[in-house]
């Protein structure tokens, strides 16, 4: 601007800058900001200034040179003061400079030369001083330096992400927080992870960890609404939550909190406290906000790395364990569930591991396994307990504070002498998701059982429900043939001749002749019609009516009417060598007999064909139905699950051994495989092995449905699926509805025309008495009612049978899902007034023979 001013300054300065090769020097400080962008750069240059080494001789020169060059400066500021001119921009930072460089002992600020200035209160000394002091004031260089520094620890924390071979996702967190509490001079950083419901401190400085529930105190709301806060007087706003600076000392001023999102979800919510000058900014909210991303970042990472580790070691341990399953003989309970039980405790890094096994016959678990616990068996009710819990209702319980849950039992621990702390229980199920047991993890090594063991555990419980489902299956097959053998040598005291395809139906499977004379039987069309009406009376083709070979032909028709025997390809001539095998494998009792068998079947078809319950249902399950009827009570020796065990039979003693309780239904079960299993006979074999797997596993559900032992179960999960709505598409509801069906089938004769329900009465009580009779051969005590010896009044013990059992469950039914069904509790309820009367004529005559003359 002003070449005088400007030239006086070079000449007077000309000589120093020679000397020093000051032009050096600076050109080397500013390569070193351009560099390192330090946060003072005037600092720097001054320090670097006062390196400079000047002779002692020239100590006077040097001060000249400063001294001569601030006088020109000075009077050139006096000339223009007078003649009223500014000073150009130039010329202000040439001030400003210098001001910066030479030291104020260098001044004489009490000489007449700057007395015209300092009046002007221009460029005074002081003036100088305040240049300088506002050349440090915020500027854009100010902000390239934090900038810069944000882009270091940033960057160090992306290599460290990108090169590291093990998790260390909370170090970076550190890192990458402490790097911006620093660079934004706030006084503490925290950083609280989305854990559920609750925020948990990650970080915090000094501190231990801290959890506060979502949408509670600052972090809480950011967490809930993910908007930015920045408050500069915490105390004074309503969100603050101070129980946390008064739990631990501290003193919150300032915050500026930040939420931490990644795809859209608050992740994470960063905090800093207590900026140390000021308050934050809105440059600070930025630059915090690009940390916070960051952070979002690693967290990123940090799932990724656990999902992959997760996947690795899932993979190793399936491909562990299916090699392990597979060399594992099924034949062994004992060594699968010990293999199970290991291969738990080992996956989860658990303590302990007892698996149950579910007795549905006693409704207990029963511990097959106990590692580190010794050989006692333990036997758990159904619904007790953590497990009992998980018995009952399928639900995994992850259960961090044993002593804390009033469903955990102390009393094991003291019999054991152990400390449970932590709990992972979980249901293991089979192919129909049906529970079969119950695995129980106990005293997780580090901490706590997580989400991934349970997730873990869930992947590894489908292949142990795939082999204990095997394995008692095998045990099912191979413990039934034994049964079969062992009862039919004891009873008939006859050695049996083996057969290469089997045992059991040795003998009865008919020859051409047999089976031609049953295909050809003359069956009138009334009589075939009225086989499809509720008018029919089966009592008509009893053991002694010398019709009852008519079943079998009345049976193929009404498979046909409902349309299975083209539907699903079974051959005629099998079919009906499959029902007179049936038919002769059923014994001549008085009521268990192929009589009752195929008035189930006539019973089955009409609930679904007549009244249209099969719209529930899907065609294999009704086919199943059908079959299900006609064999459920197939070689009922008349003598019933109670008189088993008590006699202690050969069925008896192995079902006791295997904890099974249903003795006949499992019984039943077993020769309807088998006898299903023979070529001859089998009715299936026009199905693919998938609907074939799916009907024996149906035909199994049903039978043991029978079983009157489990009806008030059946009742309740009948209710409770008719309270949640019944759903045709889920496997689990229909096999439910068509065992209730089977049951009710089962039990329909007291719903039959009465002539007809007071014969099945009869045939009833009469097989008491048959029972009664080998009670007393066995020297057991009679089953009350089962005395012939003692006066027993049918009506009475119908009325029993009808209101305690029958009545409830028809109400149940009608007033539910089955409304069709409506017609049967009708002539039910007419039965039950029937005998009423009986019974009250009964009593009146008994009281009237006892009246004294």
């Amino acid at each position: 601007s002003d070449p005088l001013f400007v030239s006086v300054c070079v000449m007077q300065a000309e000589v120093y800058i020679k000397e020093t090769r000051l032009h050096t020097i600076i050109n080397d400080v500013l390569a070193e900001v351009l560099k390192y962008m330090p946060s003072d750069p005037i600092d720097l240059m001054i320090s670097h200034l006062a390196k400079l080494s000047v002779p002692a001789s020239g100590a006077a020169d040097t001060s000249r040179h400063f001294e001569a060059l601030l006088e020109t400066l000075m009077r050139q500021a006096e000339a223009k003061s007078q003649a009223g001119i500014a000073f150009s921009n130039k010329e202000k930072s040439l001030v400003k400079q210098l001001a910066a460089v030479v030291e104020p002992r260098e001044l004489d600020t009490a000489a007449p030369l700057y007395a015209p200035i300092r009046m002007k209160n221009l460029l005074t000394f002081d003036k100088l001083k305040e240049l300088r002091e506002a050349s440090r004031a915020p500027s854009l260089y100010s902000k390239l330096v934090r900038s810069k520094r944000a882009a270091e620890v940033l960057l160090e924390v992306a290599l460290d992400m990108t090169t590291s071979a093990v998790d260390n996702s909370d170090l970076l967190i550190h890192d990458v927080m402490t790097g911006a509490a620093n660079l934004l001079s706030a006084d503490r950083c925290t950083f609280f992870l989305v854990d559920g419901d609750e925020l948990v401190s990650k970080l915090a400085q000094g501190e231990k960890e801290i959890r506060i529930p979502v949408g509670t105190g600052l972090a809480g709301h950011v967490a809930r609404t993910g908007e930015k806060i920045n408050i500069s007087n915490a105390w004074e706003d309503h969100r603050f939550n101070r129980s946390v600076d008064l739990e631990t000392g501290y003193k919150t001023e300032t915050i500026l909190c930040m939420p931490v999102k990644f795809e859209g979800q608050v992740v994470a919510v960063a905090q800093l406290l207590n900026r140390q000058n000021g308050v934050f900014n809105a440059e600070d909210e930025e630059l915090f906000e690009a940390f916070a991303t960051f952070a979002g970042v690693c967290i990123r990472s940090h799932q990724l790395y656990h999902k992959v580790l997760y996947e690795k070691k899932r993979n190793e341990v399936f491909v562990s364990i299916l090699t392990k399953l597979s060399n594992t003989d099924i034949r062994d309970m004992n060594s699968l569930t010990t293999r199970i039980v290991d291969n738990i405790t080992e996956l989860l890094a658990a303590d302990r591991c007892t698996l149950f096994m579910v007795d549905k016959e006693m409704n207990e678990l029963v511990s097959k396994v106990a590692m580190k616990a010794g050989a006692t068996e333990i036997r758990i009710p159904i619904g007790e307990g953590i497990a009992g819990q998980v018995a009952l209702y399928g639900e995994t319980l992850n259960i961090k504070d044993a002593y804390a849950d009033p469903r955990f039992s102390p009393a094991t621990d003291k019999r054991m002498g152990y400390t449970t702390r932590t709990i992972l229980a979980m249901a293991i199920k089979d192919h129909s998701k049906e529970i079969v047991a119950v695995t129980q993890v106990i005293n997780k090594l580090e901490g706590v059982f997580t989400e991934e063991d349970e997730d873990m555990l869930q992947y590894f419980s489908l292949f142990a429900g795939i082999a204990l489902s095997n394995a008692k299956l095998y045990e099912f097959v191979v413990e039934s043939g034994n049964k079969a053998m062992e009862l039919f040598q004891a009873t008939s005291g006859t050695t049996l001749r083996r057969h290469s395809s089997s045992t059991n139906f040795y003998g009865l499977i008919p020859r051409t002749e047999e089976l031609r004379k049953y295909m050809n039987l003359d069956i009138p069309k009334q009589e075939l019609r009225l086989a499809c009406t509720s008018r029919f009376n089966v009592h008509d083709y009893g053991l002694t009516s010398g019709k009852q070979d008519n079943l079998i032909p009345l049976t193929v028709a009404l498979f046909q009417r409902m349309g299975f025997i083209d539907r699903f390809e079974i051959p005629l001539d099998t079919m009906y060598k499959f029902l007179i095998c049936t038919k002769k494998k059923y014994r001549v009792v008085p009521y268990h007999s192929f009589t009752h068998a195929f008035d189930v079947t006539q019973t089955m078809f009409l609930y679904l064909h007549e009244f249209g319950l099969k719209k529930h249902l899907t065609p294999l399950d009704c086919l199943s139905l059908m079959v299900s009827s006609i064999l459920h009570d197939i070689d009922h020796m008349g003598l019933n699950n109670s008189f088993h065990f008590r006699a202690e039979t050969p069925l008896g003693v192995l079902s006791a051994a295997s904890g099974a309780k249903s003795v006949l239904e499992v019984h039943h079960c077993n020769l309807s495989i088998e006898l299903l299993s023979l070529t001859d006979t089998n009715i299936f074999c026009g199905m693919g092995e998938v609907e074939a797997k799916e009907v024996y596993k149906n035909l199994i559900n049903n039978i043991l449905a029978t079983d009157m032992a489990r009806h008030k179960e059946f009742m309740d999960r009948f209710k409770e699926m008719a309270k949640e709505g019944y759903n045709r598409d889920d496997l689990e509801h229909r096999r439910l509805l068509a065992a209730i069906l089977l049951k009710s089938a089962d039990i329909s004769n007291v719903t039959k025309d009465f002539e007809i329900s007071r014969a099945w009465g009869v045939a009833m009580t009469e097989e008491f008495f048959f029972q009664g009779d080998a009670e007393k051969n066995k020297r057991l005590d009679v089953t009350p009612n089962f005395n012939r010896k003692q006066k027993v009044q049918l009506a009475q013990s119908q009325l029993g049978f009808i209101n305690f059992v029958v009545a409830p469950m028809m109400e149940l039914l009608t007033t539910t899902l089955l409304p069709e069904l409506a017609p049967y509790q009708r002539v039910l309820l007419q039965n039950k007034a029937e005998w009423d009367k009986i019974l009250d004529h009964q009593q009146k005559s008994d009281s009237a023979s006892n009246t004294p003359a």
